[in-house]
């Protein structure tokens, strides 16, 4: 099994920043966050397929995992190298992400 180097875009870096900053102010178990978005970009670097095909994307190939305990979605796509998460988008927000740059 080949374990694909993980990166982020700008936007999505931008996004779960903004994300993880909210978790901080908002939420008691301050470390929650951080463990399962280590835990899920380690799963996707193994089984990038583990995802959910996310059809509404403007990009071909784009799979989301629903981050459970945060209630947030990973968006992104992968190769045999690499997996690059696209959006951190909020799952309770009623629309899709933006998946900028």
């Amino acid at each position: 099994m080949t374990e694909r180097r993980v990166s982020f875009t700008f936007t999505a870096r931008n996004q779960t920043d903004l994300e993880h900053r909210w978790w901080l102010e908002h939420r008691s178990q301050r470390s929650l966050f951080e463990d399962e978005l280590v835990a899920s970009l380690n799963l996707m670097a193994l089984l990038p397929g583990i995802g959910a095909p996310y059809e509404l994307s403007p990009l071909p190939g784009v799979r989301r995992l629903y981050l459970d305990k945060v209630a947030c979605h990973l968006y992104y796509t992968s190769d045999d190298e690499q997996v690059i998460i696209r959006s951190m988008w909020g799952a309770t927000r009623g629309r899709g992400p933006s998946f900028g740059s």
